[in-house]
């Protein structure tokens, strides 16, 4: 499954804090439950080898 382009977020404690469901991901990491999150509204945060925190995700409210 071909991850799609994907709304990036910053990354600060107001981001990875809000309230929610927030999964964290591989890097370019994409199936069909990280899709359903996705769509759902969860915050996808993406880790690096390290389970460094490099880039976050978030679909735009209202977006289809």
């Amino acid at each position: 499954m071909k991850r799609p382009v994907l709304n990036e977020i910053p990354i600060d404690g107001a981001t990875i804090l809000k309230p929610g469901l927030t999964v964290t991901i591989s890097i370019g990491q994409w199936d069909k439950l990280l899709k359903a999150a996705y769509d759902g509204g969860a915050t996808l945060l993406e880790l690096n080898d390290n389970e460094t925190p490099v880039r976050a995700f978030r679909r735009k409210e209202g977006a289809n």
